[in-house]
């Protein structure tokens, strides 16, 4: 019997206890840890080979050098017996969660498109190449959500994507199901992608065509990895794509990078760093696009196009953009979506990508 059966989902934030679940991939296999400390484990970006646990990373640990994550006290997969857990969630108390609601600043499509027009005019002057510009969406609850019920649609519903739900004291609860991949480590090779451009999978459908707009954003995330590897003088390495690829009702295109490994061997941490934030995440010149987010965006991306996924765990590393992602609350549900911004966008087009972004989610939210 699967443990969502068992509502452990819900019992283990009734508990304050810190866990993660997740599948990788096209995997059939769910994950289940937890932790029995509160707090999250730190370390910096070049330590991170010492690690072996659920990496947590915030957006601004490009900016702090610090990276998160989550132990393995318990471990189990989806049809494993979880008495032992059971037991031992019975033992602690009760978890008041007092997150506020109120603490959030959301965007009204006037000012999204306002700011949106704005920083498009700076595109146009060369002052930066690209941006990636986010915002918070919320929907209202009428009663808390079943987390059960919702892990369990949407690891249906998503075969092709990392899904996961995590939750802590520091973090609170989040979950996502995102397509995109930062670095998965096999004892061969390591493999990033580059993934740009967002349309409707029916119009994908209906023309198969790609705008010179997403091409070229395509291009600059694609530019970017390959100018990283060569600063880090690697040049063992492939590239296929791009290639057209879907996420749920939506589509990208995506170039994949295979890196012979032993070319890492002592440079994994510095390559993971010089890859977060992607520029398909933050925009370019890096540096100057990460600065202007945090002076145009009114909220905080917390662990929002930061990255997450097991690290050493079970033999596993594979490291996934935090796309596609909500955080929950008490009675509210925070999708937190961004588009990428050239001086040949359109406010209007740049607003309904950022509307069709939040379906992942809610369209499982909306049937549960």
């Amino acid at each position: 019997m699967s443990f969502f059966k068992k509502n452990i989902i819900n019992l283990l934030v009734k508990k304050g206890v810190t866990f993660a679940i997740f599948r990788l991939p096209n995997s059939k296999q769910t994950n289940l840890i937890v932790q029995k400390t509160n707090g999250l484990h730190k370390t910096e970006f070049e330590d991170i080979e010492n690690v072996d646990a659920f990496v947590v990373a915030e957006f601004r640990s490009a900016k702090t050098n610090i990276i998160k994550y989550i132990k393995a006290d318990f471990s189990y997969k989806t049809s494993d017996d979880i008495s032992g857990l059971t037991k031992y969630l019975k033992g602690l108390r009760n978890h008041e969660n007092t997150a506020p609601n109120n603490q959030y600043a959301y965007l009204s499509k006037i000012e999204y498109l306002g700011k949106t027009d704005y920083i498009i005019d700076k595109l146009k002057a060369d002052e930066l190449h690209k941006i990636v510009i986010s915002r918070i969406s919320a929907m209202e609850l009428a009663s808390r959500l079943d987390l059960d019920s919702f892990i369990e649609k949407s690891l249906e519903k998503y075969p092709e994507a990392f899904v996961y739900l995590i939750s802590s004291n520091e973090t609170g609860i989040w979950t996502g199901a995102s397509p995109e991949l930062l670095l998965n480590k096999t004892e061969g090779h390591c493999e990033t992608c580059a993934i740009a451009g967002t349309q409707l999978l029916s119009e994908y459908d209906k023309f198969h065509f790609w705008g010179q707009k997403e091409l070229e954003e395509q291009q600059m995330v694609s530019g970017y990895i390959e100018k990283l590897l060569s600063e880090l003088g690697i040049k063992d390495y492939t590239a296929k794509g791009p290639e057209t690829i879907s996420a749920g009702d939506i589509v990208h295109l995506k170039t994949t990078f295979k890196i012979e490994a032993s070319a890492l061997s002592d440079k994994l941490g510095v390559f993971i760093k010089g890859l977060h934030p992607t520029p398909a995440v933050c925009g370019l010149p890096k540096a100057a696009a990460f600065r202007m987010i945090e002076n145009a965006e009114s909220h905080n991306r917390e662990l929002y196009t930061g990255f997450i996924g097991p690290w050493n765990l079970h033999g596993t590393s594979q490291l996934f953009v935090n796309l596609r992602c909500a955080k929950i609350l008490n009675n509210k549900v925070l999708f937190y979506v961004g588009g990428g911004l050239t001086a040949s966008s359109d406010a209007k087009a740049e607003w309904q990508e950022t509307v069709n972004k939040t379906k992942t989610l809610l369209s499982v939210i909306e049937n549960l």
